[in-house]
């Protein structure tokens, strides 16, 4: 197994990966970008932010799907962790700002990675939450 990914070895994205009748899932993706082998395990820090850098809403919270792992990651391979929120039609109404941008600190990191925030990712209900990073996309 290789070291621990650092944040410069990494690239992030977040794209819509499916919805069910009450709540839209979205993978996040840290992807090796060196020509070294490195391994995560964990959970991201994942925030959203608007156009100015100013957080939208609290950072994600920990979902309970899934379980820790070691994921090794060879150049060019992803890790992926599941996103979930609540569709609107399903809560209160009540929903965050649209974002602009994702901020993500990946696992024992202090430093974060942006991205641009995918168009139909709107937080409602105050439920944002984010899973361990599996080796494959769910």
């Amino acid at each position: 197994m290789g070291s621990d990914c650092t944040t410069d070895a990494l690239k992030v994205a977040l794209k819509p990966s499916g919805q069910e009748m009450n709540s839209k899932y979205f993978d996040l993706t840290l992807t090796n970008a060196t020509d070294g082998t490195c391994a995560l395990k964990g959970y991201a820090g994942l925030s959203l932010t608007d156009t100015h850098g100013k957080r939208v809403g609290a950072p994600a919270t920990r979902s309970n799907n899934g379980s820790v792992r070691d994921v090794v990651l060879k150049p060019g391979q992803a890790a992926h962790a599941v996103v979930q929120t609540p569709r609107k039609e399903v809560t209160d109404g009540n929903c965050w700002s649209k974002a602009a941008r994702i901020k993500v600190y990946p696992p024992n990191n202090t430093a974060p990675l942006t991205a641009a925030a995918p168009g139909s990712l709107q937080v409602c209900g105050d439920t944002f939450t984010v899973g361990p990073f599996t080796a494959h996309a769910l």
